[in-house]
């Protein structure tokens, strides 16, 4: 904050006051970005976060962790992350999450998701960085920001049949979006024309198609880059 006066016109003045924001949160929005206390600085000790993710109605979350490292314990007994298919503290555990192992990506089939972040008084570590999404579809939705990941229904289990995603990527304007696969396991009989994934270059399927793509295939084997 910066206050500045002239040598006319005095005034009263102002007076405020200031406190450590609480790190619990309710986000009701579409999409986002979720980090742990400090990130990406090492979090602080005995933190205790309720974060619920609340999207649009007759709308499902896909949630996505990009970076992991929480202290580890065999039970997670010390520091965690709690994941629960709801909003309260009483909705189904989907998992609680520590060590350094990037979590699996989370499909909870609904549009409210309850974590919780618990942090004991000693061994702090650097925390985590998530994304999440939502859409209509059960998959798919909008991803922001200067990084993020995605993935199928279900990964790194295999996906359902009939299943229709659809991921929109608003970077900055003027920069460029990479995309690289981690891996791409589509099976399909013909030539990419029933599963596939398929990039656009530009806002919507009127752009110029990137792929299609299907088959088997690792992290250095195909990366894409388009402008938006």
């Amino acid at each position: 904050m910066y206050f500045k006066s002239d040598t006319f016109l005095p005034g009263n003045g102002l007076s405020f006051s200031y406190q450590i924001a609480n790190c619990s949160r309710l986000y009701e929005q579409e999409y986002g970005y979720l980090r742990s206390p400090g990130w990406p600085d090492i979090y602080p000790h005995n933190m205790d976060c309720i974060m619920v993710l609340k999207a649009p109605q007759n709308s499902s979350i896909s949630f996505f962790f990009n970076n992991f490292d929480v202290e580890s314990h065999s039970n997670c007994g010390f520091d965690y992350v709690e994941i629960r298919n709801g909003s309260t503290a009483d909705s189904q555990l989907i998992g609680r999450f520590c060590g350094q192992a990037l979590p699996s990506p989370i499909f909870p089939h609904f549009n409210q998701l309850y974590l919780r972040f618990k942090s004991d008084f000693s061994a702090a570590r650097d925390g985590f960085d998530a994304t999440w999404t939502s859409s209509p579809h059960g998959c798919g939705g909008i991803l922001y920001g200067d990084h993020g990941s995605f993935s199928s229904p279900e990964y790194p289990g295999s996906y359902p049949n009939n299943t229709h995603c659809e991921w929109s990527i608003k970077a900055p304007r003027g920069r460029v979006v990479t995309i690289t696969f981690a891996q791409i396991s589509i099976d399909d009989p013909g030539d990419c024309q029933n599963n596939f994934l398929k990039l656009y270059d530009g806002p919507d399927t009127s752009s110029p198609p990137v792929g299609p793509y299907c088959g088997v295939g690792l992290e250095d084997s195909r990366s894409i880059a388009y402008s938006k």
